[in-house]
C-alpha cells in the first residue's frame, strides 16, 4: 500500500471518527464509556448535562468523582460484573438535580478487543422520568386506597336487633342501644334529630308546635 493511499485511508478514518463522535454527543440520550477500574473513558453532553458537569470534569476521573460512594457502587456494581460475564445487562437509575430527581434506564454494554477481552463498556441511558413518577404516584395512591379500606368497617351479615327497643346484641352477647354499637362497629358518630313523623307525635298537639308547622309531614 502506497503512502498515499495510507494517508487517504486514514483521513477517511479520522472523518468517520469525528462523525460519529459528533452524533454520540449531539443525542439527547446520556451515553458514556469505563475503563474496567471505574474511570470514565468518554461520556457525551447529555450525559454531562445530565449531572450538571462539564464533560472535561468527567472524562479520566472515576465514578466515585462524580458521585457519592453509595451511589457509584451501586452504579458500578453493575459495569463490573459485565466486565467480568461480557454480557449485556440494565439498571435502573436515580439523578438527584436541585429542581427534581430525573431517572434514566441505563444498558451497559460490553465491548470486546481482538482477543475476545472485555476492552471498556459502553452505557446509554433513555429517560424515564414521566413513567418512574407516574409509578411512584399511583403507588401512592394504592398505598392510600389501601389504608382508607383498613380504616373502613363494613357491618355484614345478619345482626340481631331488639323488635321492641331496637337494641342490638353485639358479637359477645350484649345488648347496645344502636348508636352505641355503630359508633363501636362502623367507625361513625352519630347525632341525634327527630323525623317528622316523630316530631307531629310528640308535639302535634302543642300551641307552639301549630304556629311554626306549615305542612303536614308527608308519608
Amino acid at each position: 500500500m502506497s503512502d498515499d493511499t495510507s494517508s487517504i485511508e486514514f483521513h477517511k478514518l479520522k472523518e468517520s471518527e469525528k462523525h460519529f463522535r459528533i452524533l454520540l454527543d449531539e443525542s439527547m440520550d446520556p451515553t458514556f464509556s469505563f475503563y474496567a477500574d471505574g474511570t470514565y473513558r468518554y461520556v457525551n453532553q447529555a450525559f454531562a448535562t445530565g449531572v450538571n458537569k462539564a464533560p472535561e470534569q468527567i472524562i479520566g476521573f472515576k465514578i466515585w468523582d462524580v458521585f457519592d460512594k453509595d451511589e457509584a457502587d451501586k452504579r458500578f456494581a453493575l459495569v463490573k460484573k459485565v466486565f467480568a460475564e461480557g454480557k449485556t445487562a440494565e439498571i435502573e437509575v436515580r439523578v438527584p438535580l436541585p429542581t427534581e430527581d430525573t431517572y434514566y434506564l441505563t444498558t451497559v454494554k460490553p465491548i470486546f478487543d481482538k482477543q475476545g477481552d472485555v476492552e471498556t463498556v459502553i452505557c446509554t441511558s433513555k429517560n424515564i422520568t414521566k413513567r418512574k413518577v407516574a409509578e411512584i404516584e399511583l403507588k401512592k395512591a394504592h398505598d392510600d386506597l389501601l389504608l382508607a379500606m383498613e380504616e373502613i368497617q363494613t357491618l355484614t351479615g345478619f345482626i340481631p336487633i331488639c323488635s321492641s327497643c331496637k337494641s342490638i346484641r353485639d358479637d359477645e352477647g350484649y345488648w347496645r342501644k344502636i348508636e352505641a354499637y355503630l359508633s363501636k362497629y362502623a367507625d361513625v358518630e352519630l347525632t341525634h334529630s327527630l323525623c317528622p313523623h316523630c316530631v307531629e307525635k310528640l308535639y302535634g298537639n302543642a300551641e307552639w308546635y301549630k304556629k311554626t308547622i306549615t305542612t303536614p309531614p308527608k308519608g
